[in-house]
């Protein structure tokens, strides 16, 4: 499964599940997370990658920086932990 396919079910499923998804894009610089989910209380940001990559570069040191202060940033290569991270079902 390539990381399209992961994000694509994923986002799929967060919406059916109540969540507000968007996609992420920094204006002027690089290393955005891939999407932020907003429900349940909740406000998760998500990397997501094909099944056994890492972040690398740029990203790799945004997604650090950014862990320090806020603990719901999160790198996925797999549709389950997302959902687990999430809270849904999967089913």
């Amino acid at each position: 499964m390539i990381e399209e396919q992961v994000e694509k079910e994923v986002v799929h499923k967060a919406e059916r599940a109540g969540y507000e998804v968007r996609k992420v894009q920094w204006i002027g610089r690089r290393g955005a997370m891939d999407r932020v989910f907003f429900g349940h209380g909740k406000c998760i940001w998500i990397e997501f990658k094909a099944p056994g990559e890492e972040p690398e570069g740029q990203q790799a040191r945004e997604i650090k920086r950014l862990k320090k202060k806020y603990p719901h940033i999160h790198v996925c290569d797999n549709v389950a932990e997302a959902l687990r991270i999430l809270g849904i079902a999967d089913g």
